[in-house]
């Protein structure tokens, strides 16, 4: 991850676990509400720029290794909606005919569960790739959902929009700026039925690209010092897999453009940051806070240079698959604290469900947060599964992460291993090495266990 992060991490340092007064399970009219924010494409080295998030973040919990299971924003969407692993929900890439909406099961999701609790239910900003249509997918009681016209099109200006039903268009003005829009809609929300306890997911665009930043943003960044990982350029990828080892060294017009682009992606952030303020004041202010969780994470990383790859996330390096996940319950922590246990984008479902306190009526694979949110973790997993199926670009992997272990199976027979606590950067491949051959046996065989792990009831 970037060196940038070190203002965050120091923060950190030395924060012990702490009591946290978790909100029980409730009648509905005493139910809490929950605003969750997921942002499109941020690594977890992104997080420092966020100043509001990161007060609120003091009296939360940092998930310092939190993955999306698959790296690409439509699978990662299905799970966190399901809290299904991608080969269990069937959403395997982003476009058809292996991804895209048109292959969601949108019958049992998040959504649908709360919503039948008696649960007021909103989506505002990106549903799943190829999302196009006045359609309002089931257990959505408000919905704002941004047409998807493109991968790096339409994100931030000039977008269509389905507004509960009603088709619109927002052009190239000011406040036409997606994140301001998104924002605006969630007071909407937040102004109605203030009786019934609500959980209002807000999908922003950003920073996906273009990555282009709210215009009283634009350029905040532009002379910032971003100090470079090792990994960035790799100088020696001899010991990668062929789709790594054949790139070659980045030119200097590829690093300029990368170096922009990450600035960008950053400036956009800061309009990501004044929405989840504006909310939290206006629930201070209707006294709605007390009894309001805040969930901030991403769909997936992105690749920025490191390993000499370019722009890319279907991958199974870190800057794909880590990325942040801040949770602030009502009542707060007694101080502000990290956790480091193995959690991912399949337990945010039932997480949020276990908050609200209602039943998960379907299998899962992931599990409830709240419990380490209590500090109470239990037996909590020692293996968590990556995986890409089925890739139409051919780079498809299964992997293991464990607390301080990476083992990458790729579809072509290739392997990566790394130390993830003596190589954080991901600089030596471990898995030809004869010393570490029963270590990758071992990890190998975790690896078929999870992967023929079925779904259970929570």
């Amino acid at each position: 991850m970037l060196m940038i992060a070190i203002g965050l991490a120091a923060a950190l340092l030395g924060l012990q676990g702490c009591a946290i007064q978790a909100t029980p399970a409730a009648a509905p009219g005493s139910r809490p509400n929950v605003v969750f924010v997921i942002a499109d494409d941020m690594r977890s080295d992104g997080l420092w720029v966020m100043q509001s998030l990161n007060r609120l973040a003091a009296n939360g919990v940092i998930f310092t290794r939190f993955f999306d299971t698959t790296p690409a924003c439509c699978p990662s969407r299905a799970s966190i909606m399901t809290g299904l692993y991608a080969r269990n929900h069937g959403v395997l890439e982003n476009v058809p005919p292996l991804g895209s909406i048109e292959r969601f099961d949108d019958h049992s999701t998040l959504a649908t569960w709360l919503q039948s609790a008696g649960i007021r239910t909103g989506l505002i900003g990106r549903y799943l790739n190829g999302y196009g249509s006045l359609y309002t997918p089931p257990g959505w009681d408000y919905w704002f959902g941004l047409w998807q016209s493109g991968e790096e099109l339409s994100n931030y200006y000039d977008y269509r929009f389905s507004d509960n039903g009603t088709r619109g268009y927002c052009g190239s003005r000011a406040d036409c700026y997606s994140t301001r829009v998104i924002g605006q809609q969630a007071m909407k929300f937040l102004a109605e039925s203030k009786d019934r306890p609500f959980m209002l997911m807000l999908p922003v665009r950003a920073p996906h690209g273009p990555a282009n930043p709210d215009r009283q943003d634009s350029g905040a960044f532009k002379s910032l010092d971003l100090p470079l990982p090792p990994s960035y350029d790799e100088e020696d990828v001899s010991d990668k897999p062929a789709s790594t080892r054949d790139s070659p060294r980045l030119t200097q017009d590829q690093k300029d453009k990368l170096e922009t682009f990450r600035r960008a992606q950053l400036e956009t952030l800061l309009s990501v940051d004044r929405m989840i303020d504006s909310i939290v004041e206006a629930l201070r202010a209707d006294g709605r806070l007390d009894r309001t969780w805040l969930i901030f994470t991403s769909d997936n990383g992105l690749m920025l240079g490191e390993h000499r790859w370019g722009v890319h996330k279907a991958c199974a390096y870190e800057e794909c698959v880590r990325v942040p996940l801040v949770i602030v319950p009502p009542a707060g922590v007694e101080r502000p604290r990290s956790d480091d246990h193995l959690t991912a984008n399949i337990d945010l479902a039932p997480t949020v469900a276990d908050i609200m306190g209602v039943p998960v009526p379907a299998p899962v694979d992931g599990r409830s947060l709240v419990p380490l949110l209590k500090g109470r973790a239990g037996d909590w997993r020692t293996g968590l599964v990556l995986e890409v199926w089925e890739n139409s670009k051919g780079d498809s992997f299964q992997a293991l992460r464990t607390e301080d272990r990476k083992y990458v199976r790729y579809e072509n027979g290739e392997q990566e291993l790394y130390d993830e606590s003596a190589d954080p950067y991901e600089l030596e491949n471990q898995a030809n090495r004869a010393y570490w051959a029963d270590e990758k046996g071992r990890l190998a065989r975790q690896l078929d266990v999870l992967l023929a792990d079925p779904p259970s009831r929570p």
